[in-house]
């Protein structure tokens, strides 16, 4: 057998937790006097060896584990091997002295398993061998549960097996678990394990277990384990695809990556689960291998020259193909690679050109037939394949594709001619620009954008330099936020009167991404233009109506910004224009969003991603759509649905911009759940892919998140700095974002409020913010909600906070609803009103347990235990203090004075010098100092 490559095995199961479950309860009942037997099936490396030793190493009570494997022999190997071993174990366990004890004393059946003991051979045939066996497990089971397994049962001698199922039908009430592991991915049907599943299968006290592959998300969470790192989504996506979910190849791939050693023997290995394959099926494997994917029963009878039905037949069987509603595919990927690389030059280009051959006799050209033509070594007639099948591509929403199909052509361009294409290379590459632009590839788009361009007289082809300035600008800002230049000079090369309908789609663009830098005038004035220019044209009227939508939305006029945008998807879908109708609906969501209707604004995303998917446009407009819908459900504190969302977004590899606007989103939630180093890796990412060209309402968001993480980390100088900073640039802005400052308004009162219990006093210009947003503290009920916590935080009355509260509550917020209730506790505390305290923080304390909001929990605990709120615990320590105690002595030991104890504990100065007296007392000494050093020197701090 090959060399296996070196693989890296991940330090935890992934995946299995239904599973192991499954197994713990079997165990469970076992233990409790009743035998149970547990059938772990699957194909080669599914992961059933490590779902059974990590079920068994975390059982409890200290079982006696006893097992055995059978060896790659056969059916005609050595009898009783894995039991042999079994009986082994057991006599490690018991000595040899107590187990000729429990033997039969006029002679024992199991003699021939253990020659060196010297025991006295007894006739009686099988059944007495398997009586014996029973009996001890029921003596050993009399100390404590046993667990036997079996591994590898594919391998099983027949003698073995009708062991296994003995056992499994006798073994009664006895406290016992017998589990057998099983290859059952490549048996033939015929083969004598499959008919030992299907009797034992029959049996209801059976519980089997089939391992299904792992999901794309659990192969993330398999890499992130092994690296000790999150994943990258399209990392984890490629190697579930390649891997077909199996974690041994999952495992392979990731440590092999372009090693050409490691890929050697990964293939070697893979190879050799084929290697006993008939010939017939071995010819057939590699027949459907060139084909590249599924294919038909009905092609592949006819690349075959008639039905293959015996080797089909034994390729299913042997589970090395996969039979699809009206055809075939090699089950992995991995496989299909390897099986078509061992295959001759020759012998793979005569299969291409057959392949084409048939396929060129239908009447549709397809990517498979140029495909083909070009393994084939056929270049002109690839070529010619390939560009009409990606005019087809296009008609069916197949961006991908067609791209792929005009990359082809621009590869095989010197055939062209030869070809007979009517087109030249500008053409191609414009229709290659326009492709990757539905498709969602920027940076390819930007480069056949630029190459095309510089192919171009722009003088003697104005709107075809402006089409592709045009896309290029709309290109750019997907990766960088760019792009406004190349949209002005495309609007430039065409004046009014000269192509109106170019000149109106231009200028919509143009106006497009002054909304997105925040320059409003500016998109007005060009989506005027540009809704005047339509003239009844649909498609042309939606993208205007698309840019009068967010005029109206930054205005806070919510029902003409949704009547807007209502219009915008009714025009665009009239005009079958599917981007402008997607890009309508995710900011319509914004809009929802921000006005507190995040239900309703789910609900609309997750019906336009499904549209966005069935019109190809998933990674162009599906990845912003699934941001949206990923920031509603943050805000609703459905956190752990959210990165659901970003993790599926972001396996599609969308343009950088929106990969890095995802990633910030995941970036909010690590941050709140405490992993503020992952967070701040994000944010670099964010800062990396926009450089100077944030948006300015991404800006608020951005130092919102800075602002916590820094904080966070303890650094408050620079947390203040960057807050302040900010602060001045929006009191000197002229255009006001009231919903986007609201945040940053909140996060400066979280860091007045750390900032104090820290005994510093910040200068960050909230009042003046504060009054900034007045004017919009009736158009945004998020506004409202930031302004009513504002002036808790500055009153920090219990009445002040309680309506910060009921503003939160009214949104369904749940982290910012416990942050308020956190704080207003503590305002119920300064009135020795405990009471008020323990019912508000219990609220706070469910709301951030259910998001695992780890930094705040902490700091609902702490506060809880300030307060003497917790019941108190025993606290051993050589000096006799209560928890109480301990409390006081961790504050004193900050230098604070008895007021300020006071303060923070929520009890009154003398109560507090009644404690240090105590404390004093206690730890002989007769100073404050002397008794913080004391503390410090036998470890009470810690404690």
């Amino acid at each position: 057998m090959g060399g296996m490559p070196t693989t890296i095995v991940s330090p935890e199961l992934v995946g299995r937790s239904d599973e192991l479950a499954e197994i713990l309860a079997a165990y469970e009942k076992a233990a409790g006097g009743e035998s149970v037997t547990v059938l772990v099936s699957g194909e080669a490396g599914i992961g059933k060896s490590r779902l059974t030793s990590t079920a068994l190493a975390s059982l409890p009570g200290d079982p006696l584990v006893l097992s055995g494997g059978c060896l790659e022999l056969g059916a005609g190997g050595t009898p009783w091997v894995p039991f042999v071993a079994v009986l082994r174990d057991l006599l490690r366990s018991w000595g040899a002295e107590r187990l000729r004890a429990e033997l039969p004393s006029d002679g024992t059946a199991l003699a021939a398993w253990l020659p060196e003991l010297g025991l006295t051979p007894a006739d009686g045939g099988q059944i007495r061998l398997f009586e014996e066996l029973v009996a001890l497990l029921d003596l050993a089971a009399r100390d404590r549960a046993v667990v036997v397994l079996i591994e590898d049962l594919q391998w099983a001698d027949a003698s073995s097996r009708e062991l296994f199922v003995y056992l499994a039908r006798n073994l009664g009430p006895r406290a016992v678990l017998l589990v057998g592991t099983v290859r059952t991915g490549d048996l033939a049907a015929a083969h004598p394990t499959r008919q030992l599943l299907g009797e034992l299968g029959r049996r209801a006290e059976i519980v089997q277990l089939e391992l299904q592959p792992l999901s794309r998300q659990q192969v993330g969470a398999l890499l992130s384990a092994i690296e000790g790192q999150p994943a990258h989504p399209v990392v984890s996506a490629e190697i579930h695809r390649r891997s077909a979910g199996n974690p041994l190849f999952v495992e392979a791939l990731r440590a092999s990556g372009t090693s050409p050693a490691g890929l050697a023997n990964l293939t070697t290995l893979l190879l050799d689960r084929v290697a006993d394959l008939s010939s017939d099926a071995r010819q057939l494997l590699e027949t459907i291998a060139v084909a590249g994917a599924e294919v038909t029963d009905e092609l592949l009878s006819e690349v075959c020259d008639g039905p293959p039905d015996n080797a089909l037949r034994e390729l299913i069987e042997r589970n090395q193909l996969i039979a699809t509603t009206d055809g075939y595919a090699i089950r992995h990927d991995l496989i299909r690679e390897a099986v078509y690389g061992s295959l001759l030059p020759g012998q793979r280009r005569r299969l291409h050109a057959r392949y084409a051959h048939v396929l060129g006799d239908r009447t549709n050209p397809s990517a498979a037939l140029a495909e083909h033509w070009a393994a084939a070594g056929e270049p002109a007639l690839s070529l010619a394949a390939a560009w009409q099948a990606a005019a087809v591509a296009s008609q069916q929403h197949a961006y991908d594709e067609q791209l792929h199909l005009l990359e082809r052509v621009l590869t095989l361009w010197s055939a062209a001619s030869a070809a007979h294409i009517e087109a030249d290379r500008v053409d191609v590459l414009l229709a290659a620009v326009e492709a990757a632009y539905a498709a969602g590839r920027s940076t390819s788009g930007v480069a056949y954008a630029t190459e095309a361009l510089a192919d171009l007289d722009a003088s003697s082809a104005p709107a075809q330099a402006a089409r592709l300035l045009g896309l290029r600008g709309l290109l750019r800002n997907r990766i960088d936020n760019s792009g406004i230049e190349d949209l002005t000079a495309a609007v430039e090369l065409v004046p009014a009167g000269a192509d109106d309908v170019l000149r109106s789609r231009l200028l919509s663009s143009l106006a497009y991404l002054h909304c997105i830098d925040g320059l409003q005038s500016r998109a007005q004035a060009c989506a005027t233009e540009a809704y005047e220019l339509a003239r009844g044209d649909d498609s042309l009227r939606a993208a205007a109506l698309l840019v009068f939508g967010w005029v109206d939305d930054r205005n806070g006029d919510v029902p003409s910004a949704l009547q807007q945008y209502a219009d915008c998807r009714a025009a665009a879908e009239a005009g079958g224009d599917h981007y402008t109708y997607l890009t309508a609906v995710q900011w319509a969501g914004l809009t929802l969003n921000k006005n507190g209707h995040r239900e309703e604004a789910v609900a609309l995303i997750a019906a336009a991603q499904q549209s966005a998917e069935r019109w190809g446009l998933g990674r162009a407009r599906g990845s912003m759509l699934a941001q949206n819908r990923a920031y509603a459900l943050f805000y609703l504190g459905r956190w752990d649905e959210a990165l659901d969302v970003v993790d599926d977004a972001l396996a599609d590899g969308p343009p950088p911009r929106h990969d890095a606007a995802l990633r910030f989103l995941v970036a909010q939630i690590a941050c709140r759940r405490g992993d503020l180093d992952y967070a701040g890796e994000l944010i670099s990412i964010a800062s990396d892919t926009f450089g100077e060209r944030r948006p300015a309402a991404f800006e608020h968001f951005f130092t919102s998140l800075r602002v916590l993480v820094l904080a966070g980390q303890g650094d408050l100088d620079a947390a203040e700095k960057v807050l302040a900073d900010h602060f001045d640039k929006v009191l000197a802005s002229t255009d006001v974002l009231y919903y986007e400052t609201a945040w940053v308004l909140l996060v400066g009162v979280y860091f007045e409020r750390l900032s104090r219990s820290h005994r510093r006093q910040p200068a960050t210009r909230l009042p003046e913010v504060r009054a900034l947003l007045a004017d919009g503290e009736s158009r945004w009920p998020t506004v409202a909600a930031a302004l009513r916590t504002a002036e808790a935080a500055e009153s920090n009355t219990l009445k002040s906070w309680d309506a910060a509260v009921a503003a939160w509550r009214a949104l369904s917020e749940p982290y910012e609803l416990a942050m308020t209730l956190t704080a207003a506790a503590s305002a119920a505390l300064a009135t020795s009103n405990k009471p008020g305290a323990r019912l508000r923080l219990t609220e706070a304390q469910a709301l951030a347990t259910d998001l695992s909001a780890t930094p705040l929990l902490t700091e609902i605990a702490a506060l809880t235990t300030r307060a003497g709120l917790a019941e108190a615990p025993v606290v051993a320590n050589a000096y006799g203090l209560t928890a109480r105690e301990l409390v006081v002595l961790k504050v004193l030991a900050r230098g604070l004075s008895n007021a300020e104890i006071a303060r923070e504990l929520f009890v009154s100065s003398n109560t507090v010098a009644t404690h240090v007296a105590r404390i004093l007392r206690k730890l002989s000494v007769t100073t404050r100092t002397e008794a913080v050093a004391s503390a410090h020197g036998s470890g009470l701090l810690t404690t």
